[in-house]
């Protein structure tokens, strides 16, 4: 679950970090707890001044030359030591990240080189004035380094030896978090010290903090059995501090110690030993006895040491110890889980979502939409157009008769010719009304077209649908007005008068002279009919007869041409009008249903990533709750044990927890 969780964060990127590194730090401690509990080892940490000789220690509780592997460049971290058939070199990252090395060598030069791209990422934080947490700011930074080698002694014993940065080489970073793994490495801890600086104050200085973190520190005085001082006849001979240690812890336990180490020491929770480490180590390692030896104080620091290692307050501090730990890493990856930026990640992906479930509804509105008969929405458009077309043109037909007649008359009362009568007093008429009436019809298209909805009358799913993609058809309506055109053919309205049809009277001349009607007529009118006509010819000729027959022609004129020819040129305007604006509005939607699919894809895939974060935060949180459950119930269990047990012996009972902590662990840890 941590590691599902971890990966799915380190995908998002900056902005779950503090998670990631949290959750990298849980991970990376849950292994390590695991890997404890699951071999049941003693983890012996061991401190102290840099120099002060934690490494010969090293060299001679393994029996062999270890110090090699473990002499690290100042790096900041842990190095455990442990026994292994076959060797193993490896370095876990704060990222969780591990490296495996094919040997000592390679791996040294691997912490080199860390060492120096560590130092460069703490340089550039403190020149911009930023704190600096391997976690967060450096995850390839080292967090541990684990050395497995064939040590039999080791395995003997099941002792991993922790090393740990010396003290007072003050770090940079991470001193919480070294602290932390100081703590939940092991119950029991060696100091290291030379008896140089034994009465020195500095190097107690943070003694009490261990004292805080561990139920027994073992105080190894190393001694210098080589060193010699000048006695009075100005011979060498051996120093006070390799004959005579027991007074050196003397003074220590009686002028140096206070405060909580006085009460520590005095309690049976401070050991102090006084060892040649050097001497010891190297008889070990050689396999010969060494001059001035003091094996016997290293055999009895040994057996001080396994005898806490096997006795029941290491087992008690080891099984509750196991419980705490286990405990708070649940509680912390639990609440992790549920941190505020998980919570934040929440509340964004509940906005996402309902965005992707708006843009959705939008997608069908417009599948829907695109799936409508526009044009059929439109006949009540088309015959409000005709309808308000053919009122127009009666009030123009009543006009155009109106003005036609009056034309006639005008025409009788002067000598203008018969060709004048229509382009004088008729066709202006005529073509005039046409005019008006188109623009009547393009005045009408652009008010209806004008309207809600371009004028259509959609249905309530159509409106409906409009209302959920935000559609409006009157982008569309105005790009149509913009193109569509009918233009009216005007010329078309103009009349012409046939002469044949006009009846004239013969004068008695005429008679006489046996002209024939069309005679007569030519010679009224003219040939072309541009001829003047002289009013008082035109009472004489053209009486009541022709008035009626030029009467007759202005009604069917009015009536080949009204309502027909402006109806015809209305439709026509509509027609293309609704042909463009169908076409606009298809087009339009199309194109926003290609933005819409456009932004619906584009949050899908942030959609998915923060679903499998909240996912696997959501896994890691009830493993979390459950695990944390089951760790209370067994650590519940273990206090009625020691509660009810009288003997400084745990019983076999209490081993079962130990048992069984692994195996509610290792599902934390399934990715």
């Amino acid at each position: 679950m941590l590691t599902a969780a971890a990966d799915e964060c380190e995908r998002a990127g900056g902005a779950l970090q503090k998670p990631l590194a949290t959750l990298n730090d849980a991970r990376a401690r849950l292994r390590s707890l695991t890997e404890k509990l699951r071999s049941q080892q003693a983890y012996l940490l061991i401190f102290g001044p840099l120099k002060s000789g934690k490494s010969t220690l090293m060299n001679a509780i393994s029996r062999t030359y270890v110090s090699e592997v473990t002499s690290l460049p100042g790096y900041p971290c842990l190095v455990f030591v442990q026994h292994e058939k076959e060797p193993r070199f490896s370095v876990t990252r704060y990222n969780g990240r591990e490296s495996v090395y094919p040997s000592a060598a390679i791996l040294n030069d691997a912490v080199a080189d860390a060492h120096h791209a560590l130092a460069q990422q703490i340089r550039m934080h403190e020149q911009r004035g930023e704190g600096f947490d391997p976690r967060a700011n450096f995850p390839e930074a080292i967090r541990r380094v684990d050395i497995k080698l064939p040590v039999e002694s080791l395995a003997d014993s099941s002792t991993v030896l922790v090393d740990t940065p010396g003290l007072y080489s003050r770090m940079n970073f991470g001193y919480d978090v070294l602290t932390r793994e100081f703590r939940d490495s092991g119950a029991c801890a060696v100091f290291v010290v030379k008896t140089d600086n034994l009465f020195l104050e500095q190097v107690f200085a943070e003694f009490n903090e261990l004292l805080g973190l561990f139920s027994r520190i073992f105080i190894v005085v190393n001694v210098d059995a080589s060193k010699r001082d000048l006695g009075a006849d100005g011979t060498l001979h051996p120093s006070a501090e390799s004959q005579h240690t027991e007074k050196i812890l003397e003074a220590f336990t009686t002028l140096s110690m206070a405060g909580p180490m006085r009460a520590a020491y005095q309690s049976g929770r401070v050991r102090l030993h006084a060892v040649d480490l050097l001497g010891a180590a190297a008889e070990f390692i050689s396999g010969a006895p060494t001059e001035n030896t003091h094996r016997p104080a290293f055999d009895a620091f040994i057996r001080d040491l396994t005898e806490y290692l096997n006795s029941s307050d290491y087992t008690r501090e080891f099984v509750r110890d196991s419980l705490r730990q286990a405990s708070a890493l649940c509680e912390e990856a639990r609440s992790t889980a549920d941190g505020p930026e998980i919570q934040q990640l929440r509340e964004i992906q509940d906005r996402l979502g309902k965005e992707m479930r708006d843009l959705d509804a939008r997608l069908a509105a417009t599948d829907r939409l695109l799936r409508v008969d526009w044009t059929a929405l439109f006949q009540a458009f088309q015959a409000e157009h005709a309808s308000a077309g053919e009122d127009d043109s009666k009030r123009a037909v009543a006009q155009a008769r109106e003005d036609l007649r009056q034309g006639l008359n005008r025409w009788y009362l002067s000598n203008d010719s018969l060709s004048a009568l229509t382009h004088l007093h008729w066709n202006p008429v005529l073509t005039d009304a046409a005019r008006a009436l188109t623009e009547q019809s393009k005045e009408r298209l652009h008010r209806l077209a004008s309207r809600a909805h371009a004028g259509l009358q959609p249905t309530v799913e159509v409106l409906t649908d409009l209302q959920t993609t935000g559609f409006s058809t009157n982008a569309s309506s105005q790009k149509a007005l913009t193109a569509a055109n009918a233009e009216e053919d005007v010329a078309s309205y103009k009349v012409t008068i046939p002469a044949e049809t006009i009846p004239a009277r013969k004068s008695v001349l005429d008679w006489l002279l046996f002209r024939s009607v069309a005679n007569v007529r030519r010679r009224i009118f003219g040939e072309d009919l541009a001829k003047e006509i002289p009013a008082d010819l035109k009472a004489k000729r053209l009486g009541a007869e022709s008035r009626a027959e030029l009467e007759r022609l202005i009604e069917s004129t009015l009536q080949a041409r009204f309502p027909s020819k402006p109806s015809k040129h209305g439709a026509d305007l509509v027609s293309a009008f609704l042909k463009r604006v169908v076409e606009e509005i298809v087009s339009s939607l199309r194109q926003s249903r290609d933005q819409i699919a456009q932004l619906r894809n584009s949050r899908q895939v942030p959609f998915d990533r923060q679903a499998r974060i909240i996912a696997a935060m959501t896994e890691l949180e009830s493993a979390s709750e459950r695990v944390g459950k089951d760790i209370a119930l067994l650590a519940e269990q273990e206090s009625s044990l020691l509660a009810a047990s009288k003997e400084e012996t745990i019983s076999a009972e209490p081993s079962d927890p130990v048992a069984f902590v692994p195996q509610l662990l290792p599902p934390l840890l399934v990715g």
